[in-house]
């Protein structure tokens, strides 16, 4: 049996994603939990091949990203053997490998 590909959270549940002048800042979804993270500026253009400078534009850029973005987020969160503390940074290395489907999150038990 296959597993499951969670499924997005509607963009109007999602708080904004807010550029802090080194970083675009976005929370990402995984099962029950919420997860701060960041995606460096040199990923962003990284991944839309294109140079841009402007918040608004690079807010843009991230937002016709953001799919392939979180599940890069969600596949490094899941990667992890501890809970992640502070924010989950995506840098320019983790666009190197095609981002796998993410598995999702053992079953509580109970």
């Amino acid at each position: 049996m296959a597993a499951a590909t969670p499924k997005p959270v509607p963009s109007a549940a999602r708080p904004a994603a807010r550029w802090d002048g080194r970083q675009v800042l976005f929370d990402v979804q995984d099962a029950e939990r919420s997860v701060a993270c960041a995606i460096s500026l040199s990923a962003l253009q990284d991944l839309s091949e294109v140079r841009r400078f402007k918040p608004a534009d690079l807010l843009k850029c991230f937002e016709a990203t953001r799919p392939r973005i979180e599940a890069i987020a969600l596949g490094k969160l899941r990667a992890r053997s501890a809970e992640p503390t502070g924010l989950l940074h995506i840098w320019s290395d983790d666009l190197a490998e095609p981002a796998a489907a993410p598995s999702p999150p053992p079953a509580a038990a109970g």
